[in-house]
């Protein structure tokens, strides 16, 4: 398996000239991204747990996507992705995904769920908790292949243990195994990925423990840190554990 390479950029990635623009039509295989939701999951409806463990309503630390941005980050992903574009997005936000992502000259194939067995009850009462995210499914015109056979789109994991959530602390982290079953299952060893909206690097981890290559960018420069150590940490170990396997195979001979 070879590590290949990554590269996590510090900054916007609609910046016109260091960001999605900057990337050559057809340059990657794949996208799969977390983008920010809409501006109704980015306030008072997202409960925390706060101080002496009382839950309390509070907003996400960085700010909602809006329609400007969805319309040009698609149309980036329409010119540059070879295959699969995978996009998580709230279950009312499917349809402007869709929308933005064939006006951007892909086809979506399927909407995709993760289901979430842990996810947080509807503490109101008044009615049902939501257990799942939305996952828009899109590739480019023309036959599309994947690894998953024919087995539904849907994702069953728990979300991201205490441990690792106070580990990077960001508030939308994925689960690892969540990212490594897409990666896995939408694209190839010795692929490139690209998440524009990289955070705290999962997908950029889960890329590089399957010998995939990885561009991605990330705004905040706390969380670009965190990316940038998780992915090189990453990296490491699998190095570690290629160079184990090679010495113990020569031990054979």
């Amino acid at each position: 398996m070879s590590t290949l390479s990554h590269v996590v950029h510090l900054g916007d990635c609609l910046d016109p000239v260091s960001g999605l623009a900057s990337l050559l039509d057809r340059s990657v295989d794949h996208v799969i991204t977390d983008p920010p939701y809409e501006a109704v999951a980015h306030t008072k409806q997202r409960r925390l747990r706060g101080s002496a463990g009382v839950l309390e309503c509070a907003p996400l630390s960085f700010p909602p996507i809006t329609e400007d941005q969805r319309i040009a980050v698609a149309a980036h992903f329409g010119r540059i992705a070879r295959r699969w574009v995978v996009v998580f997005c709230q279950v009312e936000a499917v349809h402007l995904w869709s929308d933005a992502l064939e006006a951007g000259g892909l086809t979506v194939r399927r909407v995709g769920v993760w289901v979430k067995p842990d996810g947080m009850p509807q503490f109101s009462g008044d009615r049902p908790g939501m257990g799942y995210e939305s996952i828009v499914i899109a590739h480019q015109p023309g036959r599309s292949r994947w690894n998953g056979g024919g087995k539904h789109g849907v994702w069953i994991m728990p979300k991201v243990g205490a441990a690792d959530q106070i580990r990077t602390g960001h508030e939308t982290q994925k689960p690892i195994a969540l990212m490594e079953a897409l990666v896995r299952d939408f694209t190839d060893p010795g692929e490139v990925v690209l998440d524009p909206f990289a955070g705290s690097g999962t997908t950029g981890v889960a890329c590089k423990r399957l010998g995939r290559g990885f561009i991605g960018w990330e705004r905040d420069p706390k969380y670009h840190s965190i990316a940038e150590r998780r992915i090189r940490e990453a990296r490491e170990q699998l190095e570690i554990g290629m160079a184990f396997t090679k010495a113990k195979q020569e031990t054979l001979l």
